[in-house]
């Protein structure tokens, strides 16, 4: 048999590495098999912790002769698991036709790669198979059948083909876009599991899951995964130690595993047994009125690396004891921010801007300035200031927010840092300095009545002022999140841009009110501003069918400029 090479994915996590390549080199064909080791490089914000670890990983990973050849890649740079996977697998499988990958994480039994490579072999001829894995779904009932085909993936120790790995779009919004253009939404979830939205979140970068991007990409040609009907692996990473499966102790040994266990494979057709689905169904306990609605397109079951994705962005929404599926919107409550207690007014705004400001980390930026000057407008309850000045301690940072409710928790929220060089101004920016008339939303999305007349909100009087005296020195950032008034704003202070490095512009589009978008570029090329453009919180896949609007804006966009060297 032409054995097919392992590729294994390893980035930080010493100890997973060696009981993985420990129980891999007990395999029965490890002797045999060729194997490639990705190492992942660190991320730029490494600590001294993790660069140790990493270091250790690259070690170990050299300690002994795993398989018959090891092959050390080691990446100067974080890929992140998605980029690695992607980019790992399409260099091997190029070269050999067909490949079996691990992760750090898995823990394989004694016939694990005589099972992927009797899987291979026996099914390289039959393009609906799109690959063979290793692990066994929990099932309500003993599986007959030593083996059997399901309609999805799972990421825990898989095998595919060249020419299957090819036919996967990992462009998701192409794919996203093939699902809507085909009326294949309402297929594409499954029970509970809103598996369109996953792909959704994929595409405006909520998660970065290559996952979905197969499962989906075989969803539309109806393939099938064959797996054993007992496990004949574990996945030890639920420890807490991973950046994509956190603690969970229901997964640390999730159903049988048997070191020593062998099943044969005997080819067989390629279909996928109802009876088999519907026992799936029945462990998870998924009650659904249209089961029966399972026929020519299989019903599809959740990747478990979906699963836990699913449990992570739940778990991440817990803060003492509460989430956002238990408070209400608009709910005052507080959380616990860099080991401080903040008060939010809006679980749900408050997620969203976490994500954006600290994981994601869309203001950071690069500076050789001391003491930075910052000026960020549309301060809200203070998160991007509090970032700034987590970045840089000892910045000069001028805050605006005019929605009076709104301040009183920006206030609150600095005031809890113990921040020193911050100034927190309850007012709006406009183009002159008067009074006009406001409207609060709550959270994050209050503006000034005029700019959106179709908006109900109960209005109030606020101060405004030019952003023209606070110009007069050099800036280094400017962030303009002010809800509709950017192009008011810069208009007025487009003679001042010479004095800014770099600036952050939240573009609003609403309803019924003439687009602004040519105004704001031509102000910011006008002023030798570099620019980059990106959507945040919402878009429109096909806008010509279906357009999304939200807080009466029909287009959202984040604008960064900066000045080339």
């Amino acid at each position: 048999m032409n054995l097919a090479p392992i590729i294994l994915f390893v980035y930080n996590r010493p100890w997973h590495t060696e009981q993985m390549l420990e129980a891999l080199m007990e395999n029965e064909l490890a002797d045999q098999s060729a194997l490639y080791v990705y190492s992942d490089g660190p991320k730029k914000n490494a600590s001294v912790e993790d660069l140790k670890k990493i270091k250790e990983v690259r070690t170990l990973i050299r300690n002994k002769n795993w398989c018959k050849e090891v092959v050390i890649i080691e990446r100067d740079e974080n890929l992140g698991l998605a980029n690695s996977v992607i980019n790992g697998v399409t260099e091997i499988i190029e070269r050999h036709g067909k490949v079996i990958v691990l992760e750090d994480d898995i823990l394989t039994g004694k016939y694990f790669l005589k099972f992927m490579n009797d899987g291979l072999e026996t099914y390289q001829n039959d393009e609906l198979v799109y690959g063979v894995s290793g692990y066994c779904f929990p099932h309500s009932e003993k599986i007959q059948d030593k083996t059997y085909f399901l309609p999805l993936m799972s990421s825990w120790g898989y095998g595919t083909w060249a020419n299957r790995w090819n036919k996967i779009n990992f462009n998701g919004k192409e794919l996203l876009n093939e699902v809507i253009s085909k009326n294949l939404v309402p297929g594409l979830d499954f029970g509970k599991i809103q598996f369109y939205q996953m792909l959704q979140d994929q595409v405006s970068g909520e998660n970065d899951s290559w996952a979905v991007r197969f499962y989906v990409s075989m969803y539309l040609n109806n393939g099938v995964f064959l797996y054993p009907n007992l496990s004949l692996l574990k996945n030890i990473g639920f420890d807490g130690s991973g950046v994509h499966c956190k603690f969970d102790s229901s997964k640390i040994h999730e159903g049988p595993f048997d070191n020593n266990l062998e099943i044969p494979v005997k080819r067989g057709k390629v279909v996928v047994k109802i009876k088999i689905l519907q026992g799936f169904r029945d462990k998870d306990k998924i009650k659904e009125k249209n089961i029966r609605r399972i026929g020519k397109k299989f019903r599809r079951l959740i990747a478990p690396e979906i699963i836990q994705l699913i449990k992570r962005k739940t778990n991440l929404l817990k803060k003492e004891k509460t989430s956002e599926l238990e408070i209400p919107r608009y709910t005052k409550t507080y959380v616990q921010l860099d080991g401080k207690q903040i008060h939010i007014p809006d679980i749900a705004s408050f997620r969203f801007m976490y994500k954006e400001i600290f994981e994601q980390e869309i203001y950071k930026f690069k500076t050789s300035t001391r003491e930075p000057y910052i000026i960020d407008g549309g301060a809200n309850i203070g998160l991007a200031t509090i970032y700034l000045k987590g970045l840089y301690p000892s910045s000069k940072i001028i805050a605006f927010e005019p929605d009076p409710e709104i301040f009183k928790i920006l206030k609150h929220n600095i005031k809890t840092f113990d921040f020193g060089q911050i100034e927190l101004i309850q007012k709006g920016l406009w183009n002159a300095n008067t009074n006009l008339f406001f409207k609060s939303e709550g959270a994050d999305a209050g503006l000034i009545a005029e700019i959106d007349k179709n908006n109900s909100a109960s209005e109030s009087e606020i101060e405004v002022v030019s952003l023209k005296p606070y110009l007069k020195q050099p800036v280094d950032f400017l962030k303009l999140d002010i809800e509709g008034a950017e192009t008011v704003v810069l208009k007025n202070i487009q003679d001042d841009l010479g004095n800014i490095e770099r600036i952050f512009v939240e573009y609003h589009s609403f309803i019924g009110q003439s687009q602004t978008l040519n105004e704001i570029i031509d102000i910011l090329t006008k002023a030798k501003f570099r620019l980059h453009i990106s959507t945040p919180g919402f878009s429109s896949i096909s806008p010509f069918m279906n357009l999304n609007v939200y807080n009466n804006m029909d287009m959202q966009l984040n604008i960064y400029g900066y000045k080339e060297n």
